[in-house]
C-alpha cells in the first residue's frame, strides 16, 4: 500500500490526467464498437460538428491572444492549428449540410476532411510540443539568466522563420486535402471489408501519441499552469477519438458519433482549462503587481535611508578630519625643516590629505551607485578652471621639488582648430565636479611620469580645443581594443585632452579601465577614472583615452557642450576673444583665489580682519582659530548659533564662518537671520556635502562656500581675496 502511495505522489499529475481517464475511455470505446448502439440522423451530425466548429475558433482566439500577451510560441502554433482546424470543420459541416441527399458523397467527403483537419491539429501540436515548449527547468533558468533571456532573443528570428515554413506546408496540404475531397476519392479513404475501417486515423492518432509521450519527456507536467492539465487531458481524449473513429463503419453511427462527442469534450476541457488559467494568471499577475509596490516601497525607503548615510557619513566622515589636517599644517611651519618633529608633522598632514580625498571618493562612489549625484550647474569659463588647476598642481610640485628627480612643467594650449585664436570658452556644468575631474587626471598624468626614468624636465600638456558643429570622430573602451565611433554634435563642443609623456596603461588594466578600484599604482585607490567617467558623462559629455602617436603616455580627452548665447551665431563671436596675441605653447599662469601664492600665509605684518566662526564642533572651532591667529586676524568663535545672533551686532565683523549642519539653526537659518542685522558683511559656509545644501545652492551662488576638510593654504588664500577686493 505504502508502495503505491509513494508512487501515486511522484506520478501524480500522471494519474490524475492521463491513466485514471483511460479507463472510462476504454470503457467508451468497447461499448463503441457495437455500431447500432447510437444512430444519429445527418441534422444531429450537423449541430454535433457545428459545436466542434464554435469550440475551435473560440480555442484558437484564446490561444493567440495568450502567445500575444506572454509572448509564447507555443501558444501561437497550437492557435493557429485550432484556427486552421475549425476553418476546415466549417466547409465539412457547411459542405455536410448541402449534400445530405447524397449518401455516396457523404461517406467519403465525411472521413477525407475529418482527416484533413486532425492531421493538420494532430502535427501541430506535436511540433508546438517537440520544437517551442520549454520545460519547467529550463523556463526557471531563463528567469534566473540574464545571458540566457539575450540568447532567446537573438534566436526568434529563427524560430520565426521555422514556424512560417511548418505552418505554410501543413497548411497547404491540410487545406488541399479538405478541398481535394469535393472532388476526389482518396484510395482507401473508407474499408467495408475490415474492421478497421478508417485507416487514415492512424496517422494523426500516431501524432497524437507522440504529442502526449513528448508532454511528459519534456516535463510540461511539472509547469504551474492550468493550461498544461487541460492540454493533457485534450491529448488523450483526441487519442481515443482517433480510435474509436478507425473502427466507425457507417456515417452517424455509435463510433462515428461517440469521435465526434469525445472530440468536442476535448475542445469544451481546453476551453475550461485555459479560462482557468487566465484567472490564475491575472491573480498572479495582481500579486506581483502588489509585490513589486511593496518591493517599490521598500526600495524607497532603502533609497531614502542610503541618502541619509552619505549625509551623515558626509558630514562624519569630513568634520574629524579637519583639525588633523590643519593643525598639522601649522606644525609643520612651525618646526625647523629638517627636524624630527618637522618630519613627524609632514606625514601627519600628508596622511591627512590621503584621508580626505579617501573619503571624499568614497562618497561620490557611493552617490553615484545610489544615483544621488546632484549637480550645480552654472555658466562658468574652462579656460580659467583649468588654470586653475594648473595653478594649484603648480603649487604643489614646487613644494615637492626637492624630492622630485626630474622637474615637471604643466603647460596649457588653447585653440580654435581652424586659426588657433583664443577664445572663451563658456560652459554650464558644475564647477567643483569638472575641477574634480580635472584634478584626476591630471594627478594622475603627475604620477605616470614620475614612474618614468628619463632624466629630463617632464611636461604635461593640457590642451583645450573647441569643435565645432559638425561630425566628428570620438573614442570610447568597449575594450581594450579602441573602437571609433561617429557622434553628430548639435552643439559645439569644448575637448580637453591631458597629454602625458610617462609609461602608458597596462594592457591588462585596460579592460577594466573604467571600473571601480582599478588602479596601475599601489598608492591609488583605484576611485578617480569610475568617478570622472561618471561625472562627465552626467554631463552629456564623453571620457576617453589614446595612446600617443610617438609611443610615450598616453591622452585623456573629456568633452563638454559649450554653452551660449543663442542670438550669437557661434560661439567663436568676436565678443569672446581674448589674448589672441598669446603664443599656442605659452604657458599661462593662473589666477584664481585657491592659487594666488605670492605671499606668505603665515607672515603677521597684515592689517587685522575680525572675522566670527560659527561650528557646533569645538575641535574645527579650536583649529581654525589657530590657523586664522597665525595669520594675525582677530577671531570671535561660537559653538551655539543661537547665542552667537544674540551677541552680534551690525559691522562688527569683516567676514563670518558659518557651518551649515549644526543642531540648534543650521547655517542657512543663521544666514537669513544675520542678513536682517547686516546685509553687508562677507559671508563664507562650510559644508560637509550635507543634503540640504542643494535645497540651498541660490544662497550658496551668491556666497563663498567651502567643503570640509579645508586645507589651510585654501582657506587663506580665499580671506586675503576678500581683503584686496
Amino acid at each position: 500500500m505504502n508502495i503505491l502511495s509513494s508512487l501515486f505522489h511522484g506520478h501524480e499529475f500522471l494519474f490524475k490526467y492521463t491513466l485514471i481517464p483511460i479507463i472510462p475511455l476504454t470503457f467508451i470505446a468497447i461499448v463503441s464498437v457495437n455500431p447500432l448502439l447510437w444512430v444519429s440522423s445527418e441534422i444531429h451530425h450537423f449541430y454535433i460538428e457545428l459545436f466542434a466548429v464554435i469550440f475551435g475558433f473560440i480555442l484558437s482566439f484564446y490561444y493567440i491572444l495568450r502567445a500575444r500577451s506572454i509572448n509564447d510560441i507555443f501558444s501561437l502554433f497550437i492557435g493557429i492549428g485550432f484556427l486552421i482546424s475549425a476553418i476546415i470543420d466549417l466547409l465539412h459541416v457547411i459542405v455536410s449540410y448541402h449534400a445530405i441527399s447524397d449518401p455516396m458523397f457523404i461517406k467519403y467527403f465525411i472521413p477525407q476532411t475529418w482527416f484533413a483537419g486532425r492531421i493538420f491539429l494532430s502535427s501541430m501540436l506535436t511540433i508546438a510540443i517537440l520544437k517551442y515548449s520549454k520545460s519547467a527547468k529550463e523556463v526557471e533558468a531563463i528567469n534566473q539568466s540574464n545571458h540566457e533571456q539575450v540568447g532567446q532573443q537573438i534566436s526568434d528570428i529563427r524560430i520565426q522563420k521555422r514556424f512560417l515554413f511548418y505552418l505554410i506546408l501543413l497548411a497547404i496540404f491540410s487545406i488541399g486535402a479538405a478541398l481535394s475531397s469535393l472532388y476526389l476519392v482518396f484510395p482507401s479513404s473508407v474499408i467495408d471489408d475490415y474492421s478497421l475501417h478508417r485507416p487514415y486515423e492512424i496517422p494523426p492518432l500516431f501524432l497524437f501519441s507522440i504529442a502526449l509521450f513528448f508532454f511528459y519527456k519534456r516535463k510540461l507536467n511539472k509547469r504551474n499552469d492550468l493550461v498544461y492539465k487541460g492540454l493533457a487531458i485534450y491529448l488523450i481524449l483526441d487519442i481515443f477519438s482517433q480510435i474509436i473513429m478507425s473502427y466507425s463503419a457507417i456515417s452517424f453511427d455509435t463510433a462515428h458519433n461517440v469521435a465526434h462527442v469525445l472530440k468536442d469534450a476535448a475542445y469544451f476541457v481546453n476551453i475550461i482549462a485555459l479560462s482557468l488559467s487566465s484567472i490564475q494568471y491575472n491573480a498572479e499577475l495582481k500579486k506581483s503587481n502588489e509585490l513589486i509596490q511593496v518591493q517599490n516601497k521598500k526600495l524607497k525607503e532603502a533609497g531614502n535611508m542610503q541618502k541619509e548615510f552619505i549625509n551623515i557619513a558626509a558630514h562624519e566622515l569630513r568634520t574629524p578630519i579637519q583639525p588633523i589636517l590643519g593643525l598639522s599644517d601649522l606644525l609643520v611651519y612651525r618646526y625647523d625643516k629638517g627636524t624630527e618633529n618637522h618630519k613627524m608633522a609632514e606625514i601627519i598632514h600628508r596622511n591627512a590629505l590621503k584621508l580626505q580625498h579617501l573619503a571624499q571618493d568614497i562618497l561620490d562612489v557611493t552617490k553615484i551607485e545610489s544615483q544621488s549625484l546632484d549637480l550645480n550647474k552654472e555658466k562658468f569659463d574652462l579656460s580659467d578652471l583649468i588654470l586653475n588647476a594648473i595653478g594649484d598642481f603648480e603649487n604643489s610640485l614646487k613644494k615637492k621639488s626637492e624630492d622630485l628627480s626630474n622637474p615637471i612643467k604643466i603647460i596649457f594650449n588653447k585653440l580654435h582648430e581652424q586659426n588657433n585664436n583664443f577664445y572663451s570658452t563658456i560652459v554650464e556644468a558644475d564647477k567643483i565636479r569638472i575641477g574634480q575631474v580635472l584634478s584626476n587626471l591630471l594627478s594622475n598624468a603627475i604620477k605616470s611620469v614620475i614612474d618614468t626614468e628619463e632624466n629630463k624636465t617632464k611636461i604635461i600638456y593640457v590642451n583645450l580645443k573647441i569643435v565645432e558643429k559638425r561630425k566628428q570622430k570620438l573614442h570610447h573602451i568597449y575594450s581594450y581594443k579602441q573602437k571609433p565611433i561617429e557622434c553628430d554634435h548639435e552643439e559645439a563642443t569644448a575637448m580637453i585632452g591631458i597629454q602625458d609623456e610617462g609609461s602608458g596603461i597596462k594592457s591588462e588594466l585596460r579592460p577594466r579601465l573604467y571600473e571601480k578600484f582599478a588602479t596601475g599604482s599601489t598608492d591609488g585607490t583605484g576611485l578617480g577614472l569610475f568617478i570622472s567617467k561618471s561625472i562627465i558623462e552626467s554631463h552629456g559629455g564623453q571620457l576617453w583615452f589614446e595612446d600617443n602617436k610617438d609611443g610615450k603616455g598616453v591622452t585623456f580627452y573629456f568633452t563638454l557642450p559649450i554653452s551660449y548665447d543663442s542670438s550669437r551665431n557661434s560661439p567663436f563671436n568676436e565678443n569672446f576673444l581674448k589674448n589672441s596675441n598669446r603664443k599656442e605653447d605659452e604657458t599661462i599662469i593662473p589666477k584664481n583665489i585657491s592659487s594666488i601664492n605670492s605671499f606668505n600665509v603665515y607672515s603677521k605684518d597684515d592689517e587685522k580682519m575680525k572675522i566670527l566662526l560659527v561650528d557646533d564642533d569645538e575641535d574645527i572651532n579650536i583649529t581654525l582659530k589657530k590657523v586664522l591667529e597665525e595669520k594675525g586676524y582677530k577671531i570671535k568663535t561660537y559653538g551655539n548659533p543661537i547665542k552667537a545672533l544674540e551677541n552680534f551686532k551690525k559691522n562688527l565683523y569683516n567676514l563670518i564662518i558659518i557651518d551649515i549642519k549644526m543642531p540648534q539653526m543650521n547655517g542657512f537659518e543663521f544666514y537669513n537671520n544675520i542678513r536682517k542685522i547686516d546685509n553687508k558683511v562677507k559671508i563664507c559656509f562650510l559644508t560637509a556635502g550635507e543634503k540640504d545644501s542643494d535645497k540651498y545652492y541660490e544662497i550658496l551662488s551668491r556666497n563663498l562656500y567651502l567643503q570640509k576638510p579645508i586645507e589651510n593654504e585654501v582657506l587663506l588664500n580665499i580671506i586675503e581675496n576678500i581683503k584686496q577686493s
